[in-house]
């Protein structure tokens, strides 16, 4: 019944108000903004005092609320959450919820210097559900160099976005032609991600009841493996004791396989021998592979073993040796000179052996042609790049290849 004479009451109210000539009368704050559980108020404030008020809710004019010099009356879905203040006529609305949102219309008269004039107006309410997480999710689990990436922004607790903007190291991200956002900057796309975009990245939400900045998400841009090297001695003595290490470049760290003389060996960045032996010469290889981008590297050294007994230096003759040897050769060419000197002199008390043989010669007989140093090819070898240089301008020269400790020795020596 109470209901009943709400509504009539109510409906007189608006045919009497809606007779009379209206002024448009602004609302104290529009639109209004609330999360959902808030309490928001409708503010008003008609000149004069207020003779009458009513409230509905837009656009289907459903009563909210009505006051016309008694009791206010709270229409049905209103009750205990509807509070009219018959003072200005503003009206409360307490815990709002999502269907709460609309246009709320009022219709006022008051009493203005003895004249009654009438007010209308609007108040727009929002209300939203807050933002209670935000999470950037990439699209790859392990990132590779390269590669396309996408970080979406997830929203928690509510539909309603206004504004995404992402940061990177705690600055806003700058976009390129490889670097760009989607429309409504839920996502940012690498095409392709490379190791100069490793770094911190949030995306920062808001809504008009809220703002929320995600945790940070750490990009690393898995590569590798490149520049793979071994470092390590390219030889040693016997039983000494060596370290090869392999390295390389590489996210995540790669796992590194050994193999020597192209056969597996060991496993580990490093590769020890205890005590070197001839058996352990040969080549050796490092693979690098690096699990999350598949690919593999590698490097390889040549290693030689040298006897305790060899001096370092590749085998090279010690100063005793090559003593031995030049007074060897001094004493050789010094005999061959003696042999060349009793054979010129022979040759010069038989004049007659100099000359011309006939067709047969007597048995017996020394000709020219056995006047030749005993073994010269052995000796030639042994004589200087200048020397033999000078052989070949003057061919006719027999001995100039000969050079001796003293050359007044052999001053006697002429050519026949």
């Amino acid at each position: 019944m109470e209901n009943s004479q709400a509504a009539l009451l109510t409906l007189g109210l608006l045919l009497f108000l809606k007779g009379c000539s209206a002024l448009e009368l602004k609302p104290v704050t529009d639109p209004v903004i609330s999360e959902v559980g808030g309490n928001v108020q409708l503010q008003i404030k008609p000149p004069g005092v207020v003779a009458a008020v009513a409230w509905f809710f837009s656009p289907a004019v459903i009563p909210v609320a009505s006051w016309t010099g008694s009791a206010p009356v709270i229409f049905p879905g209103y009750v205990n959450r509807v509070t009219l203040n018959t003072a200005t006529g503003s009206l409360e609305l307490r815990s709002v919820q999502l269907n709460d949102t609309g246009v709320y219309a009022f219709q006022s008269t008051t009493v203005v210097s003895g004249t009654l004039e009438s007010f209308n107006g609007n108040v727009n309410l929002g209300v939203y559900e807050p933002i209670t997480n935000v999470n950037v999710k990439p699209s790859l689990a392990q990132p590779i160099a390269n590669q396309t990436l996408n970080l979406t922004c997830e929203m928690f607790g509510s539909q309603t976005i206004s504004s995404r903007l992402w940061l990177k190291d705690g600055q806003p991200l700058s976009t390129s032609d490889r670097i760009t956002l989607s429309v409504d900057n839920s996502t940012v796309s690498f095409n392709p991600v490379l190791q100069s975009d490793k770094g911190t990245y949030q995306c920062k939400a808001e809504n008009p009841v809220s703002e929320v900045t995600s945790a940070g998400y750490r990009l690393e841009v898995n590569y590798g493996p490149e520049q793979v090297s071994i470092t390590g001695p390219d030889s040693a003595v016997l039983n000494s004791y060596v370290t090869f290490t392999c390295s390389t470049q590489s996210i995540p760290p790669c796992n590194y396989t050994w193999y020597f003389n192209e056969t597996e060996a060991a496993q580990g960045s490093q590769y020890k021998i205890a005590s070197v032996s001839n058996a352990d010469r040969g080549s050796y290889t490092c693979v690098a592979c690096n699990s999350v981008t598949g690919r593999n590297s590698s490097a390889v050294k040549e290693f030689i073993v040298i006897d305790k007994e060899e001096p370092t230096g590749s085998g090279s003759l010690s100063s005793g040796e090559i003593a031995g040897i030049v007074m060897g050769t001094l004493a050789g060419v010094t005999a061959v000179a003696l042999g060349v000197y009793l054979s010129v002199k022979l040759c010069r008390n038989n004049p007659h052996d100099l000359k011309p043989a006939p067709a047969q010669s007597s048995p017996g007989a020394v000709t020219y042609e056995n006047c030749k140093v005993p073994n010269a090819s052995a000796v030639y070898e042994n004589t200087s790049a200048v020397q033999r240089a000078g052989e070949a301008k003057n061919p006719d020269s027999t001995y100039t290849g000969l050079q001796f400790p003293d050359q007044s020795t052999y001053s006697t020596l002429n050519r026949a």
